[in-house]
């Protein structure tokens, strides 16, 4: 039995590995054609969307990653940028096999269309994204970047922990950051913490998502306590949230190395997070005319 399924996950690997090398050729068209004349109009700028946490372990990268895939599942062009600094696992948990990534952007070795990946359900992955935030002396890179932020719908950010530099700084730039927890005491206790440590600095209040809640009354119980708790010792709005349900197929998706809503679309998480992507996708384009780096 163990021998089959290694077998089956060696066989999708393979497949996926087939067009790997050039399969962002239009993309890397798209790009290089929008870097040379980048539009600056606001309604061109994709939608940004952080995800982080105030600990590791709590299914944030997955949650990113599964949102994408339902938002692309609804004819969205979706950009994936894994931007947790030292640990990016983006492409093992849907079935990629990475070998340049941005990293290889910064020293000139590639440009950023020849390391985007083609993932699940259409979507694009730039891997070792939290280069980003060293871009700023470059404006041949800028250039790419801003390029990047014309040719897509939304633009998700696995952003890291909440507590480092870098995840701060995009939660500070995104349109909608999820600040992702789960019941376990000691994960609602480190994102209180990393809401407690944003005060100041990160100018709309973050979503807070209950990963894996046994229930709907246990997530609003969560919710609720965590809210009262930011009102009375921060002193500031209340954080709006929402929850993923516990479900086991989500470990069997990870397993297999593909995201849970396309092998178990009547999941109760995928339920849960395709309702976060309707009500993404159904929000205001925001209006802005400034590039991502620029707001970094």
């Amino acid at each position: 039995m163990v021998l089959s399924v290694n077998l089956k996950f060696a066989t999708f690997n393979y497949q996926f590995a087939i067009p790997m090398r050039d399969q962002a050729s239009s993309l890397r068209n798209l790009i290089q054609r929008r870097t040379a004349d980048t539009p600056t109009a606001a309604s061109e700028r994709a939608r940004i969307v952080a995800f982080t946490s105030g600990k590791g372990g709590v299914g944030k990268s997955n949650l990113a990653l599964n949102v994408a895939v339902a938002m692309a599942q609804s004819g969205t062009r979706v950009c994936l940028l894994d931007a947790n600094p030292g640990s990016s696992n983006i492409d093992l948990l849907c079935g990629l096999n990475c070998y340049w990534n941005f990293g290889h952007v910064l020293t000139g070795a590639k440009s950023l269309g020849e390391v985007i990946l083609k993932g699940p359900a259409g979507i694009n992955v730039v891997p070792g994204a939290s280069g980003l935030l060293e871009l700023a002396a470059s404006q041949d890179l800028a250039g790419q970047v801003a390029a990047l932020e014309t040719a897509y719908d939304v633009l998700i950010i696995d952003a890291g922990t909440g507590l480092t530099e870098s995840a701060r700084r995009f939660a500070g730039v995104a349109d909608v950051t999820f600040l992702v927890t789960t019941p376990e005491p000691t994960a609602i206790a480190d994102a209180y913490a990393t809401l407690k440590a944003w005060q100041g600095s990160v100018s709309s209040m973050p979503e807070v998502l209950v990963n894996r809640a046994s229930s709907a009354a246990q997530a609003k119980q969560i919710l609720d306590r965590f809210a009262q708790t930011v009102e009375m010792f921060l002193r500031c709005p209340a954080p709006t949230g929402c929850w993923v349900a516990e479900d086991p197929t989500v470990a069997q998706a990870v397993a297999a190395r593909r995201p849970f809503v396309e092998i178990v679309p009547e999941g109760a998480a995928t339920r849960d997070v395709r309702a976060v992507a309707k009500r993404l996708l159904a929000g205001a384009k925001p209006v802005r005319t400034q590039t991502l780096l620029g707001r970094l």
